[in-house]
């Protein structure tokens, strides 16, 4: 990833959120997300942030990805984000979603240093960051709970799921085996939108049948 091209990535940024559908982000909101790309480049030399390093991949993949998943947080007040890993989609989010509280939950140090850093960066006094295991810390009292790149997916995510309360919802960014396997699952709703401009990705909002 390369420090000196930001306008590269401005630029492939808003022609993903265009073709995503999405509305054009302010000034403050591209300087944020910017500063937070060159935040992403400068640590992924040293610590495994991303895999994905090409410009125009990282605008569509992680940025505008994460962005299109603000449509499906409604009127929500609080949103916690599991293995926020780098920021998605949590500091996209927080970045447009100003009145939204934000938390990110990291259980990694490097990876939580980095997002506590990010949030002091970008002045993001809607966000939180917390370092604990998703399984020694509650979910209670959270509107919506996001997952984009869980670790061990499959065996944590049921144990996630079986602790939501009727009211939450879990919007889960994942691909249709993922979902097939969850909807096997007793009591649960499960509705299915995909992400543009991808074949294979889809956001999957969960809710337990009260």
């Amino acid at each position: 990833m390369n420090l000196d091209n930001t306008g590269e990535f401005i630029s492939q940024l808003e022609i993903a959120i265009s073709k995503f559908g999405l509305p054009a982000l302010s000034d403050e909101q591209l300087h944020r997300l910017t500063l937070h790309y060159s935040m992403l480049c400068k640590w992924n030399q040293r610590l495994n942030l991303t895999r994905i390093t090409e410009v125009r991949e990282v605008a569509r993949l992680h940025y505008a990805e994460s962005l299109f998943a603000a449509k499906f947080v409604g009127s929500a007040r609080k949103l916690l984000d599991i293995g926020s890993g780098a920021g998605f989609p949590v500091i996209p989010l927080a970045v447009c979603l100003p009145d939204l509280q934000s938390t990110a939950l990291e259980a990694n140090q490097k990876k939580s240093t980095f997002l506590k850093e990010a949030k002091d960066e970008l002045g993001l006094a809607n966000l939180e960051v917390a370092s604990e295991r998703v399984e020694e810390f509650s979910i209670s009292g959270y509107d919506v709970i996001t997952s984009r790149a869980l670790d061990r997916a499959d065996t944590i995510l049921p144990s996630i799921i079986v602790r939501l309360e009727p009211e939450q919802k879990f919007m889960l960014f994942c691909g249709l085996d993922l979902l097939k396997k969850l909807r096997a699952l007793a009591g649960l709703d499960i509705e299915t939108h995909q992400i543009p401009e991808s074949e294979s990705r889809y956001i999957g909002l969960i809710r337990r049948n009260a």
